[in-house]
């Protein structure tokens, strides 16, 4: 925002046309409409990595390894979401209700393979998960 809230466009009227036609795009009833499913779908993802997971404060050296952490935290997320939705149990504890679970893990020089099978309810479910090392 420019100082004291003036906007100074001297010759630039392709991105005051951008900024303004944002604008009105964000103000339109399909504009909130899409904000506010946002802030329902995304939004509170990351507020719950961020602040429930303890993600706020991670006290890690150098930007690697934070990047690191927050990777494998978001994918055990994920994970939790996609066991969910397969299984009907997102957390451990739930998952030690199942009747029956096996978890196979497989690498590869180039990949690493999740296998995760499981039967809740007379309901059977498979969740595979195979991340490949990328190059370099």
């Amino acid at each position: 925002m420019p100082a004291k809230g003036i906007l100074r466009w001297h010759g630039d009227e392709e991105a005051q046309k951008a900024v303004y036609a944002n604008r009105a795009r964000l103000k339109s009833r399909i504009g909130r409409k899409t904000m506010r499913k946002r802030g329902e779908l995304v939004e509170r993802s990351f507020a719950h990595v961020l602040d429930r997971g303890g993600m706020r404060r991670a006290w890690l050296r150098g930007r690697e390894n934070l990047h690191k952490r927050y990777l494998i935290h978001v994918a055990g997320f994920n994970l939790g979401i996609l066991m969910r939705a397969l299984f009907g149990c997102g957390t451990p504890r739930e998952a030690a209700s199942a009747s029956q679970a096996f978890l196979l893990v497989a690498q590869t020089e180039n990949a690493l393979i999740f296998a995760l099978v499981g039967q809740v309810a007379a309901e059977t479910g498979v969740l595979l998960i195979i991340m490949s090392a990328g190059p370099g």
